[in-house]
């Protein structure tokens, strides 16, 4: 019996140091797992990060496809890079010109017509009519591996990409100007504009027909019948004698005409219309050129007619509100040059409101009901809406006619109107979407 013991002891001892090797083996196992789960975790940030910024990026670069086509391409690759490289990667303390130069980068931005493609080059896209989407790769950048070396190598090569584009016209409804533009029904042969109130294009016919395109197709436009897009007009208020088409008519949605028109925000007195909407509104008669400068004014950072400058949080100045040289006048009859459209978006010329406050960005552009000439009557209790149109105000309203020199820049508005998932009536504005 003595002898067994003395045997299994024996054996015993030449077990020990066994249970530390299989403690180290697991803790080297363990310390792999935990390192792995860590590098994936690094991964899975840094890859959000490039994601973020391509998402970014493709918003940014669709958000110019509705510019005239001669630079819209440019200025899409244009803001496409720039917002990219506003963001970072690898825990937001890496850049993307620390890998690939700005310039490189603009090969990574492709356009399509489609958005299943195919996709095209920036030189291609140019010469192709109605692109609408946009395609944004980052570069691919490496990203450290910190404990799984031995497993995964030094370093992954990580990228991200994302597509946006312009919606479809789609079941849009939103809160108007308490203004009315009208123009020539097509079907009445004999309408057209007074003479003051042709529109102004940069061809080489400032009023001759116009062909462009819009919302996918293409588009002839007279500016002597209608408004057409990249043309300027000189809208005139017309009080109680509305008399030609292609001037402003004033709603009068619960009175206060100068409220309503400088009012910004959850301030809408017109309510949510669309596209052939019959809206019940009264058309306001009288004179009234006063409170539509007054009420436009203000996104000028100019307070008058009753509006108090320290109110300007509820009713904001635009960010910009450079509008040209002035005409020397002083008083009411002092007029501006203006800016275009393309200024404005490019930011130059660029003048700031008043220090100490803060514009809100397209306050400028009023998108208003458009009627026809054969359904509007001054006075009348209902307008039916032919279309939304957007006009921008190249310069401020004069204080005395209250005309206001502004450019259409069309019904594809971004950035102006939210869907109503229970909307029937199809809208002809759009705006950049993230699809994926």
């Amino acid at each position: 019996m003595q002898s067994k013991h003395h045997s299994r002891a024996k054996r015993r001892k030449g077990e020990r140091g066994n249970v530390l090797a299989y403690t180290v083996l697991s803790a080297l196992f363990l310390f792999l797992a935990v390192g792995l789960g860590v590098d994936l975790s690094h991964f899975y940030l840094a890859k959000t990060e490039l994601q973020n910024a391509a998402d970014a990026a493709a918003l940014a670069g669709a958000s110019a496809l509705t510019m005239p086509n001669a630079v819209k391409i440019s200025t899409a690759v244009s803001r496409a890079v720039d917002t990219m490289n506003l963001n970072k990667y690898n825990f937001d303390n890496r850049q993307f010109d620390g890998v690939m130069t700005k310039d490189a980068q603009k090969d990574l931005v492709t356009f399509a017509v489609n958005l299943d493609g195919p996709y095209m080059d920036r030189g291609k896209a140019e010469k192709t009519a109605n692109i609408r989407f946009i395609k944004v790769e980052t570069p691919t950048v490496p990203v450290n591996v910190f404990f799984s070396s031995p497993i995964l190598g030094s370093s992954r090569s990580l990228s991200a990409k994302a597509t946006a584009g312009l919606s479809i016209p789609g079941n849009v409804r939103f809160c108007p100007a308490p203004l009315a533009a009208v123009e020539c029904d097509p079907k009445d042969d004999k309408c057209v504009f007074e003479e003051r109130l042709w529109g102004t294009c940069p061809t080489t016919d400032p009023h001759g027909i116009q062909t462009y395109e819009e919302n996918g197709k293409t588009v002839t436009c007279d500016p002597k019948k209608t408004f057409c897009k990249g043309c300027t007009y000189v809208l005139r208020y017309a009080g109680g004698n509305f008399n030609s088409p292609g001037n402003f008519g004033a709603l009068d949605c619960g009175g206060q005409l100068i409220d309503n028109l400088a009012s910004y925000g959850d301030a809408c007195k017109c309510g949510d219309i669309s596209v052939k909407d019959t809206i019940t509104i009264d058309t306001k008669t009288g004179v009234n050129a006063g409170p539509v400068a007054g009420g436009l004014n203000v996104r000028f950072d100019i307070y008058g007619h009753g509006l108090k400058r320290e109110d300007w949080q509820t009713i904001p100045p635009d960010t910009n509100i450079n509008d040209g040289v002035s005409n020397g006048e002083n008083g009411s009859n002092e007029e501006f040059s203006g800016i275009t459209y393309s200024q404005y978006q490019s930011g130059s010329p660029f003048t700031a409101p008043k220090t100490g406050e803060t514009g809100v960005t397209g306050r400028r552009i009023l998108v208003v009901p458009t009627s026809l000439n054969t359904t509007w009557k001054n006075g009348s209790s209902t307008i039916t809406v032919n279309k939304m149109g957007a006009f921008f105000m190249q310069s401020r309203a004069n204080d005395s006619s209250a005309d206001v020199k502004a450019e259409y820049i069309g019904s594809d508005v971004t950035g102006v109107t939210g869907t109503d998932p229970l909307g029937t009536v199809s809208s002809n504005i759009v705006t950049p979407v993230l699809y994926r």
